[in-house]
């Protein structure tokens, strides 16, 4: 976050959604408590909990959505607005969330 701001907190009950795969998305999330599903293509592909970051493909990639965030459980999430982010920063954190260019485990080795 820039110097001088403060994210927002958002509760979601069980079941809301945070985000929806294929919706314009300008926000970066910080999961405080609770539990979200991430689904994509109506598919449950990872469950996230505390200390999770999410939502920065949009912020990065042209604001859609690249999934869905369904909480499991009543939750509390902090949210910054993509002018309140260092873009650099974020380019670094998205290294590491990009699930297609993670390679499957090769099922001869288990």
């Amino acid at each position: 976050m820039r110097a001088g701001t403060k994210p927002k907190i958002r509760k979601l009950d069980k079941d809301a959604l945070l985000t929806e795969q294929g919706q314009p998305g300008d926000e970066l999330y910080l999961l405080l408590d609770g539990m979200l599903t991430v689904e994509v293509d109506g598919k449950a592909v990872a469950e996230v909990g505390p200390g999770a970051i999410l939502g920065e493909r949009a912020v990065l990639e042209g604001g859609t959505r690249t999934s869905t965030l369904r909480a499991d459980t009543p939750c509390r999430v902090a949210v910054a607005r993509a002018d309140q982010l260092d873009r650099d920063a974020l380019v670094e954190l998205s290294k590491g969330h990009r699930r297609e260019e993670q390679a499957a485990p090769d099922a001869t080795t288990g």
